[in-house]
């Protein structure tokens, strides 16, 4: 299981009572992903305040939200989609069907935002700005997220590049990749193997990784330096759009921040390149 490798490596990390947990979790994930916080505790000699302690240990927002990412490593059906498609059925037909998904949207949003690490997305941003070399990877439906995180950080500094799957040999660009470098990868369920491996070996580059994914315990998070988890309602990847390009604006702005004098150069590089070319601007309609 995932589970087992998150909680293996937070293991030495925890207080004694939090280790008695972790070992039952990694021992009977089944029996933890159908008892309560008290039950749990009880069983491990411990409280329920513990158990929710250790939840937050290993990224989570509470029991429940460890136990939901439990229940659907052990139990979710390989495909998604006919979860969102039930999901967005129940919302009904209605004339304003839009606000309530919009709604759902900024919910997820606001939870994404609530349980990043503000230490955690400070090193990041300064992990991006101070790479030679910045990699973006993401494969199938996180492909397009990956190309506009590129267009955009793209903007604010140089050397940013997107593995392109479908023109190159993604294991001979990743041992491009080395200590000075960092590898962006986003990865949400269903996972790709080819991910998985592409951003092991780049860890063994020496890349610093950062990790866009769905939960603390999808694969990718045992090879990155830093995990960010997207929050959603639903496992669709669908759901996980709006709150995965706010995190990404987020990031730029903060590279945009960190090295404001850097930008202003690049943006008057490119206005004076421009000349007009792309834009037609003062021009009646």
């Amino acid at each position: 299981m995932v589970l087992k490798g998150l909680v293996q490596r937070k293991m030495l990390k925890l207080p004694r009572g939090q280790r008695k947990i972790a070992e039952y979790v990694v021992r009977r994930p089944h029996e933890v992903a159908v008892c309560s916080g008290q039950e749990l505790g009880e069983r491990t000699g411990t409280s329920e305040s513990t158990v929710i302690r250790f939840s937050y240990s290993l990224g989570f927002s509470g029991y429940p939200a460890m136990q939901k990412a439990i229940r659907e490593e052990l139990f979710l059906p390989e495909s998604s989609f006919a979860q969102y498609q039930d999901e967005k059925l129940a919302l009904g037909d209605e004339t304003h069907l839009y606000e309530k998904v919009m709604e759902q949207d900024v919910k997820s949003i606001t939870e994404t935002a609530r349980l990043i690490d503000p230490a955690d997305f400070d090193r990041a941003v300064r992990e991006l700005v101070t790479a030679k070399q910045v990699s973006l990877l993401g494969l199938r439906a996180s492909y397009p997220a990956a190309n506009w995180m590129k267009l955009m950080l793209g903007i604010v500094r140089d050397g940013v590049c997107v593995m392109q799957p479908q023109s190159e040999d993604l294991v001979q660009e990743v041992c491009r990749l080395d200590g000075r470098s960092v590898l962006l990868v986003i990865s949400f369920h269903r996972y790709l193997r080819e991910t998985l491996m592409i951003t092991e070996l780049a860890k063994k580059q020496g890349a610093f990784v950062i990790g866009i994914t769905d939960s603390p315990m999808s694969p990718v998070s045992a090879h990155c330096d830093l995990v960010f988890a997207i929050q959603s309602p639903g496992q669709s990847t669908i759901d996980k759009a709006a709150p995965l390009f706010s995190f990404m604006n987020a990031l730029v702005a903060g590279v945009a921040v960190k090295n404001p004098a850097e930008v202003k150069k690049r943006q008057d590089v490119v206005r004076e390149a421009d000349s007009g070319f792309y834009f037609l601007e003062g021009i009646d309609v």
